[in-house]
């Protein structure tokens, strides 16, 4: 997944959230608004919204984690558009939150955070990074392992279904040595094999064409996922299905 495959499917998502957080909307070319209207046309609302909710349900599941848990610092791999980290860092002004993703999502992402700031009359957070890292390229302990804290928390929110076996191996295996420490824990979300309706399989393979972007199946079940991680050898790991997605941890 490359830098001209991310911007429009980070849109997307930013256009799902915004029915909850209308700040989401900054980022929502009308291009993405276009695309919009056009799939409203082809499906049901009943659909639309059955799609676009599982979608929040799985960053709502990211952002119970979060306040669940205390950290010193919190990395997310592959933010994209979301405002978690900022507003984050608004209100736990102790701990730092760094968002990471390709430079071109970056470089439009503060752009657009300068803007709500000043329109929203926000003081942009100090303790708020945003840092151009490429998850399958750059050497992510290089980059990251200077601003970490005593206690980390790693997010990868929606990134990791992009890969495919070789490139999540990768990733992995840059993840080991800061998860090898038993303060740190890495969060993730992962595909599973699942049934679902004919229409979300058509609207799905619709997405994937417009945004050139194709998700992975790597492991049909919660077991198939424990059991690679711990052949790679993560030994502390657990997973759990919620609301028809499978999320994990690493310890």
């Amino acid at each position: 997944m490359g830098n001209h495959q991310i911007s429009i499917t980070a849109e997307f998502v930013s256009l799902i959230k915004s029915k909850n957080n209308p700040k989401y909307y900054y980022f929502v070319s009308n291009k993405t608004k276009k695309i919009s209207w056009f799939l409203s046309k082809i499906f049901s609302k009943r659909k639309m919204a059955e799609i676009f909710s599982n979608r929040i349900k799985i960053s709502d599941e990211f952002d119970k984690f979060l306040e669940r848990n205390n950290f010193d610092c919190v990395v997310e791999f592959g933010c994209g558009y979301s405002l978690r980290g900022f507003e984050y860092s608004l209100k736990n002004e102790k701990s730092l939150y760094i968002d990471t993703d390709f430079s071109e999502v970056v470089k439009t992402k503060k752009q657009i955070l300068d803007t709500i700031c000043e329109k929203e009359n926000i003081k942009f957070p100090k303790n708020y990074l945003l840092i151009s890292l490429d998850v399958l390229k750059n050497n992510i302990f290089r980059n990251l392992d200077r601003l970490l804290k005593k206690k980390n928390l790693f997010f990868a929110e929606g990134l990791t279904p992009y890969f495919s076996e070789e490139e999540y191996l990768k990733f992995i295996t840059q993840i080991q040595p800061f998860v090898s420490s038993k303060n740190n824990v890495f969060f993730s979300q992962e595909n599973f094999l699942k049934k679902s309706s004919i229409t979300y399989k058509i609207l799905r393979k619709l997405v994937v064409f417009l945004t050139k972007n194709r998700s992975y199946l790597k492991f049909e079940t919660k077991e198939d996922l424990i059991n690679y991680l711990k052949q790679k050898g993560f030994e502390d790991c657990q997973g759990y299905y919620k609301n028809n997605n499978l999320f994990y941890r690493i310890n």
